[in-house]
Formats: C-alpha cells, sequence, structure tokens
C-alpha cells in the first residue's frame, strides 16, 4: 500500500513539475536579461509594485477559492453552486478594489497605477481559476496552462525588452498580456469553469466558503511579510538600488521553492482526498516528511554555492554583490516548505485558524529581526530575518502537525541536517570560486548517497510520465 501511495504522490508531483518547472526555467533564464537592460532602480520598483500586488491579493480575494478548492475536491455534486459564488465574490470585490485604487491615486499619485490594477486584478483571476482546476482534478490543464502564461511571458519580454527596448514597462505589458490570454485559454478549454451563474445570490454558500478561508487572510498576510515586506525595509533604510539587489538575489532560491510547491500540491491533493487518521496512515506520513527534510536540505546544500557561482558568471556588474546574500534564503525556503507541508494539518481538520496563528508569529519575529539589524548589516538582515521567521514558523506547524498525525521525529537527523545548511549558508559569504567548486562537488555527493531511492524512483516515473504524455 505504502509503495501505491508514494507512487501516486510522486506520480502527482511528476504531472504538476511538468507543467511549472519548465516554465519556472523560463522565466529563471530570463533574469540575466533585466540585469544588463535594466538598471537596479527601475528593477527594484517594479519588483516593489509586484510584492505590493501580493499584499492586496489575500484582502481582494479573501482567499475563497482556497475553501472552495477544499470542498469541491470531494465533493463534485455541488461543484457549479461553488464556483458560480467564488465568481460572483471575486468579481464584486475587484471592482471595489479598482475604484478605491483610482480614487488614492488622485490623492497619492500610484506607480504606473493602471497597469498596477490590470495585474492584480488579472492575477487574481488566474490563480483562482487554476485553483479550481486542482479542485477539478484537471491537473493536466493546470500545468498546461502554466506553461502556456509563461512562454507568453518570456517571448513578449525578449521582443520588448531587448528588440524595442522598452525597459520596465515591458515587464509590466507582458504580465498583463500573459495573464490575461491565459485566463481566457483555461475558459475555453475547461467548460466547467464556463457553466456558472454569477447574477444569483450566493451569500449562503459564500458564508460557508468564508468562515473557512477568512482565517487564511491574516496567515496569508503574514506569508507576505516573511516573504517580501523585507522590499519595504530595504527600499526605506537602503534605497531603490539596494532594493534592485536584492530582488535579484531572491530570484535564485525560487528555484527551491517551484520544487516545493509541485511536491506540495501533489501532496494536498492526495493527503485531503485519501489520507485519513490512523495508524497506518501516521507512518506513511512520517516516512514522506523524513524524505522531504533529507532531499530539502541537500539541495540546498548543494545549490547555495552552485547559485553564488552562476551569478557571478552570469549577471552584469550592477548586481553581481547579490551573490552573497542568496545562502541564507535557500534556507529560508526549505524552511518554508516544510511549513506548508506541515500545513496540511490545518487543511485536514478545517482549522484554517492554526494557521493564521503560526503565520503571525513567524512574521513578527521576521520584521523585528529586519528592524533591529537592517541599518548594521544592511541586506544580510533581510535574508536572514527570512530564514529564521520561517524557521520559527515551521517549529510551531511541526507542533500541531504531531498532534494530527502523531509520529516520532528524529530530531537528531533533522539538527545535522539544518545545522550543516546553515553552516554552508555562513560560509560562502567568504568563500572563494575554488572552495565553491569544492562545495558543489560535495553538495552532490551528498545527494548522491543519502537520496539515491527517492531520486532513482522520480526519474524512473518521470520518464514513464512523459512517454504517457506523448
Amino acid at each position: 500500500m505504502y509503495k501505491t501511495k508514494n507512487k501516486a504522490l510522486l506520480m502527482g508531483t511528476i504531472t504538476y513539475a511538468i507543467g511549472t518547472f519548465g516554465t519556472k526555467i523560463l522565466s529563471f533564464l530570463i533574469v540575466p536579461l533585466y540585469t544588463y537592460f535594466i538598471i537596479p532602480e527601475d528593477l527594484g520598483d517594479y519588483d516593489l509594485l509586484i510584492t505590493t500586488v501580493s499584499l492586496l491579493s489575500p484582502i481582494l480575494t479573501l482567499k475563497i477559492s482556497e475553501a472552495t478548492y477544499r470542498w469541491i475536491i470531494n465533493n463534485k455534486d455541488n461543484e457549479i453552486q461553488y464556483i458560480s459564488a467564488t465568481y460572483n465574490l471575486l468579481i464584486k470585490n475587484s471592482i471595489t478594489a479598482a475604484i478605491v485604487l483610482l480614487i488614492i491615486n488622485k490623492i497619492i499619485p500610484i506607480w504606473h497605477c493602471y497597469y498596477f490594477i490590470a495585474i492584480l486584478i488579472g492575477d487574481r483571476v488566474l490563480e483562482c481559476l487554476q485553483k479550481l482546476l486542482r479542485g477539478l482534478r484537471n491537473q493536466k490543464l493546470f500545468a498546461v496552462s502554466g506553461v502556456f502564461h509563461t512562454c507568453i511571458f518570456v517571448f513578449s519580454n525578449l521582443y520588448k525588452i531587448c528588440y524595442l527596448h522598452e525597459g520596465v514597462i515591458a515587464l509590466l505589458q507582458s504580465n498583463i498580456l500573459s495573464v490575461f490570454l491565459t485566463i481566457i485559454f483555461i475558459l475555453v478549454c475547461e467548460p466547467r469553469l464556463r457553466k456558472v451563474d454569477i447574477f444569483k445570490n450566493y451569500w449562503t454558500i459564500q458564508k460557508e466558503l468564508l468562515s473557512y478561508s477568512a482565517p487564511l487572510v491574516p496567515s496569508a498576510l503574514c506569508w507576505w511579510m516573511m516573504n517580501t515586506s523585507d522590499r519595504y525595509v530595504i527600499r526605506l533604510f537602503l534605497g531603490r538600488y539596494a532594493n534592485g539587489i536584492y530582488s535579484v538575489a531572491y530570484k535564485f532560491p525560487s528555484i527551491l521553492t517551484t520544487v516545493f510547491n509541485m511536491f506540495n500540491n501533489a501532496w494536498t491533493d492526495m493527503a485531503l482526498a485519501e489520507i485519513k487518521k490512523g495508524e497506518t496512515s501516521n507512518f506513511y506520513v512520517k516516512s514522506i516528511f523524513q524524505k522531504l527534510y533529507k532531499m530539502s536540505f541537500s539541495l540546498a546544500i548543494l545549490l547555495i554555492p552552485l547559485t553564488k557561482l552562476i551569478m557571478k558568471l552570469i549577471l552584469s556588474s550592477s548586481y553581481k554583490e547579490g551573490a552573497i546574500y542568496v545562502g541564507f534564503l535557500y534556507i529560508g525556503t526549505v524552511f518554508q516548505g516544510l511549513s506548508t507541508f506541515c500545513g496540511i494539518g490545518y487543511l485536514h481538520n478545517k482549522e484554517t485558524k492554526g494557521a493564521a496563528k503560526t503565520s503571525i508569529i513567524g512574521a513578527i519575529a521576521n520584521i523585528i529581526i529586519d528592524l533591529l539589524f537592517i541599518k548594521s548589516i544592511g541586506l544580510f538582515a533581510a535574508s536572514i530575518s527570512t530564514c529564521f521567521g520561517f524557521m520559527i514558523m515551521w517549529l510551531l506547524r511541526m507542533k500541531d502537525f504531531i498532534k494530527v498525525f502523531p509520529f516520532t521525529v528524529d530530531w537528531r537527523e533533522l539538527l545535522v541536517y539544518s545545522l550543516t545548511g546553515i553552516f554552508i549558508a555562513s560560509i560562502t559569504i567568504w568563500t572563494n570560486n575554488k572552495v565553491d567548486i569544492v562545495l558543489v562537488a560535495f553538495g552532490l555527493f551528498n545527494i548522491i548517497v543519502h537520496n539515491r531511492d527517492t531520486v532513482k524512483n522520480f526519474f524512473r516515473l518521470a520518464s514513464k510520465r512523459l512517454s504517457q504524455t506523448r
């Protein structure tokens, strides 16, 4: 039975990987393009706009698509009603948000206000549709839509930045173009997302959904504080240039974030639909958790020195200094992924208040570290605060997670992996290229020795899934 579940989890991860990893690689590969055609100050302003979009997103949507996904993944009887209720709320909130922002813009000018509104609303609609696709178990379209979105975004940027030399405005326009074309693509391909009536009164259903999703809003805001609030602190204390440097450095750990998202999407789908409480499930969850932290820290140990070498090689001279900040961002990404894994306990019991509480505590720790040290150690404060904020969140969630799925944790082994990752993140601040190459070799050796079976099974099943899609 464990083999069947492991295979299902890996196949689910691979399905998401086909649609997301390639797209993220494409997005990642054009990062050097930005550094040669866009100055750090402009890139910092664009990053701040996207950061503000992520801040307003949970307020705009009230995370209702999370609740709809949770309801329809196990209950297909009233899925159209729940989807219609979700659309209804999202449309009303979008119109309200647009009006409020236009009024604010008359009083305090917002940087590229109309682009900002289009990105805010478009991103939220796309996010909602993709979440609903998962609830409808249409993971293939979810994956394909990710590829479609990224291809439009990347090729539009290549044309508008490299050929037309439009600079940061190209990023804004490409973002809008790719989002709205992807929305149309999804609606054309999935008829169940079109069989809706948005004009009925859905307050009863919305109230039911919001009772689940509303507690996720403060949680999402706190995730925002740990992921992106650093940009505001950096802009306030260190300026636009430093913000541009940090935004580029932060993009490299997004590769590891993508790996986590692929796994956690598959894990959430399976855990909510199939895993029930019980001794057998507890043993299975323990084995998955152990494999997850081993692979996560192993990847971080490899990627920290490797990323430093790559950044020095491919980035323009204006951005190369960002290489020394990525170490703690990678370790923070690992703790972020483990936090998300443990968050399934709250979803399983439909008790989202615990997620909010742990997120708030982690966010407070993040902000305190930021404010205490930003003036003395500069951008290091931002990366270190992100790391330890997520670590605190994970420890709190782990305590609650074990209550839902009781199992014993090998804390000694976990501590060794954690300290090794933190040690690598620390020493790479000062290491030269020769030492970094040695550390890359050590990272590869570590993955081969400690994660051999996981890697072998992943590539075997990936090959099988790819051959099925041809």
